[in-house]
């Protein structure tokens, strides 16, 4: 009975030890003494330095943009004016129609309903048509144009 007994008492001890160590590096670990202390003790080399310093006497930053400035954004787009276009064409997919117009200086504009124009809104695009509804002088009317024929070569 005595050598069981002296066997559970180093047992014990050696459970108890054990978990005194075993708190001891865990509180170590949280304060950071055990990385310091491990670091001085390795006395590992290094083999190069983090630090990093540019010199940028007479030279340009390389990390700062190129662009300068903001860029600026016109929310206020002249509006299509349907008296001084054509429709010249008009773009057909699965889900929605696009109409081309093109005015007298050979500029293009794309428009499919719902956009505004000058004074009202696009309707409806059909297959050789375009259908606005313009408000003027406190009159709503229905404006449509078709779709203009060209010669090969003609110009407007």
């Amino acid at each position: 009975m005595e050598a069981f007994m002296r066997r559970q008492l180093r047992r014990n001890s050696a459970v108890a030890v054990a978990v005194v160590f075993s708190a001891t590096a865990l509180f170590l670990a949280g304060t950071g003494v055990a990385h310091a202390a491990a670091t001085r003790s390795s006395k590992k080399p290094r083999l190069r330095e983090n630090s990093y310093y540019y010199s940028a006497f007479n030279r340009r930053d390389p990390f700062r943009s190129l662009v300068n400035g903001s860029f600026v954004r016109d929310d206020k787009m002249d509006l299509v004016t349907l008296n001084a276009v054509e429709l010249v064409g008009v773009v057909r997919g699965d889900l929605d129609r696009f109409a081309l117009l093109e005015d007298e200086k050979g500029f293009t504009y794309v428009l499919r309903v719902g956009d505004r124009v000058r004074s009202g809104s696009i309707v409806a695009v059909g297959e050789n048509t375009l259908t606005a509804r313009i408000t003027s002088f406190g009159q709503t009317r229905k404006v449509t144009l078709h779709m203009v024929e060209r010669q090969k070569g003609e110009k407007r």
